[in-house]
């Protein structure tokens, strides 16, 4: 199998968003421990626990929840751990810093990061190729028990349709927390292709462009929250694509090609003013201090904090949490901590 090391512009990628979750934070329009308004939270991260169900390590009580699994309505029964969620909650009025928060699910989000027919695996089962993307499974990495023996190394490429949740870590690089073998009806079911990336290679006269080995096509795809067209213009955006039919490029070849049905801009839905804490990969620089997060652009200043390292060890490939709120479309962080 292949393994390359991500590129200048490309990282890997890994949010949790949530207001006020850890730290002090700025107290905009009275927020957590402010005036007692109740508090909007954004959190996207791999579920943890159950009972309630937990996200990164934190608690979010799912008694009201509206859940949606692979576009269509679910509920918790649908979700295992491993899983990439995305939660729009709420922290209720009168919620101090020094008090343990309760946090509401309004909504919980599930979509797979990669989900198509197996085409190689590692002999010693620490990773694979699907749909054109290099997926790593390290020790941590949830697997389900339809996969026998509980390792990757007994699936069979070509033959076997699996779905796979993790952080997309670089171009077609892809680091799984929770991997399944998907089973179809041969005469009723058909493959549901998906996957997420960063764009290279944008032809906007072609309508196509590619994610790691995967060349798209999108021109009969729904495009949501993407920007204007032009050659190249798309090139480094983290998104979101479902398709629908695939074929190899020629023969011999590794490369896939997919007929896409809809291509969505990856986008957690901050809102100007709210206070985020982004955990993730360092995906760009610009210069010292003014970076992207993913698709998420982070602007350091005088007053910003640093823990565990400095301002001029912010580069691309550094895992850290930004703490901060959303100004002018930017993540204005009142503090930065590198993580080991």
């Amino acid at each position: 199998m292949r393994y390359a090391n991500p590129p200048n512009l490309l990282g890997g990628l890994v949010l949790f968003v949530v207001l006020a979750s850890c730290g002090p934070t700025p107290q905009a329009g009275g927020g957590i421990g402010g005036t007692g308004a109740t508090a909007s939270i954004v959190a996207s991260g791999p579920i943890t626990g159950f009972g309630s169900i937990f996200v990164s390590g934190t608690e979010y009580d799912t008694t009201h929840t509206s859940m949606m699994v692979d576009g269509n309505s679910g509920n918790q029964s649908d979700l295992k751990k491993g899983m990439i969620v995305r939660v729009n909650a709420t922290v209720p009025e009168g919620s101090g810093m020094d008090e343990p928060v309760l946090r509401t699910a309004n909504t919980v989000l599930y979509e797979d990061t990669v989900e198509g027919f197996v085409q190689s695996v590692a002999a010693d089962g620490t990773g694979l190729i699907v749909l054109g993307q290099t997926v790593t499974i390290t020790p941590a990495t949830a697997i389900d028990v339809s996969i026998l023996g509980g390792s990757v190394a007994n699936l069979i490429p070509g033959r076997d349709l699996v779905e796979i949740s993790g952080f997309v870590m670089g171009d077609g690089l892809i680091r799984a927390t929770w991997v399944e073998l998907k089973r179809l009806d041969q005469k009723t079911d058909a493959p549901d292709y998906h996957a997420k990336g960063f764009i290279k290679h944008h032809h906007a006269d072609q309508h196509t462009f590619e994610i790691g080995d995967l060349t798209l096509d999108y021109r009969n795809a729904v495009l949501n929250d993407m920007p204007a067209q032009s050659n190249n213009g798309w090139d480094g955006l983290l998104i979101d694509v479902a398709g629908n039919q695939t074929s190899t490029e020629g023969s011999g070849s590794s490369r896939i090609r997919l007929t896409a049905t809809r291509v969505s801009q990856e986008n957690l839905g901050l809102g100007e003013g709210e206070v985020a804490d982004i955990e993730g990969i360092v995906t760009q620089t610009l210069r010292a201090g003014d970076f992207f997060i993913g698709n998420v652009h982070v602007l350091t200043d005088a007053g910003t904090t640093f823990q565990g390292g400095a301002l001029n060890e912010i580069r691309v490939g550094v895992h850290m949490e930004v703490h901060g709120s959303l100004v002018g479309g930017m993540v204005k962080a009142t503090a930065v901590e590198f993580k080991p």
